[in-house]
């Protein structure tokens, strides 16, 4: 303690802190630590820009477990590489939470944020650091205007009804959803999806994400998925007897086998007719707790753990189907699906613990799997995905995850804006005509924070082919006019089309909460003028 309370006032911060610590700030105020900052989240920014909308490149990124990942998501790349950064990490966090929140719209978050830090820069260089505070009072001004107006009165041109019983209208949030992440497949993809959440959903409820789950196979095409109201469990049933026809279910959470004490006991048997009995009244009890299963009406017997030989020989016996599921989770969505209680002990359910479905076993794609089916309001949708390789199975599974959190944040709020960078160039020109009002040293970050707007515009053109500065000038001149539903054509030149009649909608609530984590994470960068980092745990890295 005494050697703590030492300080050596010649050492600076240094003296203070333990060795091995790094500390970065400038004495000049002239935002050098903040300049670092913004070129560290600038170029995470500009990494993933190339990945964002329907034609966005994919980045191939092998993990520290020496695992491949191929996708265009930005969430899933940033959750595999390490960002090392302080100030990048802010805004890998924000993605992060904007996947966790909304599911969709992760890669306009981070290059937002990238894009109104990288003008930020250009400030700094035209006015000087030293007028920071004018510049954050700007953005707070332009973020109010753009989030609490322009987004909600200006942009929002539709609304669709619950997503229970709108059919056209999630299908029209699902498509661009999809087609960002697998162009070409919205489609067949939103036709699934749309499909498993009108088997879950109910009117005036919000979609619960986990009700809905994925099933991936390896082998054929995309047009061979299905969606199957009910849940498939991914290995064969265990007896000769395969298939149940609306059976009921019981569904037990430990193995069905002779139950062991947990204290260790010592059985003396002096002759061969004690080891006879012995055997005997064990394969007597397990015959009558067998039995007495089968007597409740009980076809389907499904165990969360080891099934015994002996068992398994009177379940056949009776003519029971078995399966054995180890994964708690998918245990937990069996009794979903079927309306089953998972029972802890052993012996005949009572009709309330009982589900019911029919069961059938199934060969998709050289793979056995067992399917229980559930027409009388089954809680849980499995959708069967199929995909040559398991790069494009597994992409294939992120698109459906985006799209289930997208039709969530529909049930909440229904109301859209158009896509297609649309909105963000309606909203970049209100917000220059907002600037005007404003004669103080704000109206320079008001117009940078419109600038910053354009960016979704600029990149979508730019991962399409076209002249990305042509269509940004063409469209800004269409939005001037009066055209706000003009946006970015991926598909044919000029490059910019009518969004209402292509029917590209963005959801209004994904929309904002973008922009909202951005703006969060960049005002939160600019804050900063000195970045203190301890020591490293543990040793050094090989």
């Amino acid at each position: 303690m005494a050697q703590s309370m030492n300080l050596n006032a010649a050492a600076g911060l240094g003296g203070m802190l333990k060795d091995g610590h790094e500390h970065y700030f400038d004495d000049s105020e002239g935002g050098a630590v903040v300049a670092r900052s913004i070129a560290a989240a600038c170029e995470l920014s500009r990494m993933l820009a190339s990945s964002m909308g329907p034609q966005g490149r994919c980045k191939l990124v092998v993990n520290h477990l020496e695992k491949m990942i191929v996708t265009s998501d930005c969430a899933a790349i940033l959750k595999e590489i390490e960002v090392e950064h302080p100030a990048a990490k802010l805004l890998e966090k924000a993605v992060h939470q904007q996947e966790t929140e909304c599911g969709d719209a992760t890669n306009l978050c981070l290059m937002f944020s990238g894009e109104l830090l990288n003008n930020t820069m250009d400030l700094m260089r035209t006015m000087g650091w030293k007028h920071s505070t004018d510049i954050l009072e700007g953005y707070h001004l332009a973020a109010d205007k753009l989030l609490n107006d322009l987004l909600p009165n200006t942009c929002v041109v539709r609304q669709i009804g619950h997503p229970a019983k709108d059919t056209e209208g999630l299908k029209t949030v699902l498509k661009p959803v999809m087609g960002s992440k697998q162009h070409g497949t919205e489609e067949v993809l939103s036709d699934l999806v749309a499909q498993a959440c009108q088997i879950v959903l109910k009117e005036g409820f919000v979609l619960q994400p986990e009700s809905i789950r994925t099933v991936k196979i390896l082998g054929g095409s995309l047009s061979q998925s299905a969606c199957i109201k009910g849940f498939v469990a991914q290995r064969a049933v265990e007896t000769v007897l395969t298939s149940a026809e609306d059976a009921k279910i019981a569904v037990f959470a430990s193995g069905i086998e002779a139950s062991s004490t947990e204290a260790k006991g010592t059985v003396l048997m002096k002759t061969a007719d004690d080891l006879k009995n012995y055997n005997k009244t064990e394969e007597a009890k397990m015959d009558e707790i067998v039995q007495g299963i089968a007597q409740s009406g009980v076809k389907v017997v499904v165990s969360g753990g080891n099934i015994s030989d002996m068992a398994l020989h009177f379940i056949e016996r009776y003519k029971l189907v078995a399966l054995r599921i180890g994964s708690k989770w998918e245990l937990r969505r069996l009794c979903q699906a079927t309306g089953a209680t998972a029972l802890v002990r052993l012996g005949a359910p009572t009709p309330d613990e009982m589900g019911r479905a029919t069961v059938t076993q199934r060969s998709v794609g050289g793979k056995t799997v067992t399917v229980f089916e559930n027409d009388a309001g089954s809680k849980v949708a499995t959708l069967v995905l199929r995909a040559s390789t398991s790069s494009v199975l597994n992409d294939l599974e992120r698109a459906v995850d985006d799209g289930v959190h997208a039709v969530e944040m529909a049930c909440k709020d229904g109301r859209l804006v158009y896509g297609g960078g649309a909105a963000e160039m309606e909203c970049a020109v209100q917000l220059d005509a907002f600037a005007d009002q404003h004669p103080g040293l704000e109206q320079y970050a008001i117009r940078a924070f419109a600038k910053s707007l354009e960016c979704v515009a600029r990149t979508l053109a730019d991962n399409a082919g076209w002249d990305a500065l042509q269509v940004v000038a063409d469209l800004r001149a269409a939005h001037v006019t009066g055209e706000a539903d003009k946006g970015v054509d991926i598909a044919d030149a000029p490059g910019i089309a009518n969004m209402k009649d292509s029917e590209i909608f963005d959801l209004f609530k994904v929309k904002q909460s973008a922009l909202k984590l951005g703006i969060e994470a960049a005002t939160t960068v600019l804050k900063v003028d000195q970045i203190i980092m301890s020591k490293k745990a543990g040793g050094p890295r090989q």
